[in-house]
C-alpha cells in the first residue's frame, strides 16, 4: 500500500491579532488576577457586543510581567548617586592671570553644561552647550572665530560677535556653568 502525498495547501494562514494583558506579578497578591480579568472581559463584552470580535478569550491573552526587585533598584539608585559625586569634582583654576579666568575659577570643570552670553549695549544672545573635557579647552573654540575670519564657521555662537564687530559694536562674552552633566557612556541613557 502506497500513500499518496496530499497536495500542499497554498493558501497562507492569517495570523490572529492578539492583545496581551501584562499585570505585574507579586507573590503578596492572593487574588487570581487572570481569572477575574477574564470574568470582567466576558461580562462587559458578551457575544452581542460590537467589540466582542476583538475582545474575547481567543484574542486576549494574559502574561505576568516581572518588575525589578528592590535590591536591583537600590543598586541602580546608588550607582546614579555615586556617579553624580564623581562628576562634580573640579580641579583648581590654573589660568596665568586669575582675574581673566572666563569662569571665575571654574574653568577646569569637567562634564558640565556651560552658557555663553554675548552682549553689547543694544543686543544680547545666549548660547548653551555641553563640554565633557575641561571647559577651558572648549572656550577658545568659541573665542577664535571672533578674532580670525577663517574660523568663522567652526562654532555656532561666534557668528553674532562677528556681526557686532563688523557693525562697529564691541561684543562682551560672559561665561557661566548652570549645572553639571554626566559624560556620555555607551549603553547608559543620558537623562540630565
Amino acid at each position: 500500500t502506497e500513500s499518496t502525498p496530499s497536495p500542499q495547501n497554498t493558501r497562507t494562514k492569517r495570523r490572529r491579532a492578539i492583545i496581551w494583558f501584562n499585570p505585574p506579578f507579586s507573590e503578596n497578591v492572593t487574588t487570581k488576577i487572570g481569572k477575574e480579568f477574564f470574568k470582567i472581559l466576558e461580562k462587559h463584552f458578551p457575544k452581542r457586543h460590537k467589540f466582542h470580535k476583538i475582545l474575547n478569550r481567543n484574542n486576549v491573552k494574559l502574561s505576568y510581567s516581572c518588575t525589578p526587585n528592590i535590591g536591583s533598584m537600590i543598586k541602580s539608585h546608588n550607582r546614579k548617586t555615586l556617579d553624580r559625586t564623581e562628576e562634580t569634582q573640579t580641579l583648581p583654576c590654573n589660568c596665568r592671570n586669575k582675574e581673566q579666568c572666563p569662569l571665575d575659577g571654574q574653568c577646569r570643570a569637567k562634564a558640565v553644561v556651560y552658557q555663553a552670553t554675548i552682549s553689547d549695549t543694544t543686543d544680547s544672545l545666549s548660547h548653551t552647550g555641553t563640554s565633557e573635557p575641561e571647559v577651558k579647552k572648549r572656550v577658545p573654540k568659541h573665542k577664535n572665530p571672533t578674532k580670525h575670519r577663517e574660523h568663522e564657521q567652526d562654532t555656532e555662537p561666534p557668528k553674532k560677535p562677528r556681526e557686532m564687530k563688523d557693525q562697529g559694536r564691541i561684543p562682551v562674552l560672559k561665561w557661566k556653568i548652570p549645572q553639571p552633566a554626566r559624560p556620555h557612556q555607551n549603553g547608559r541613557p543620558n537623562r540630565d
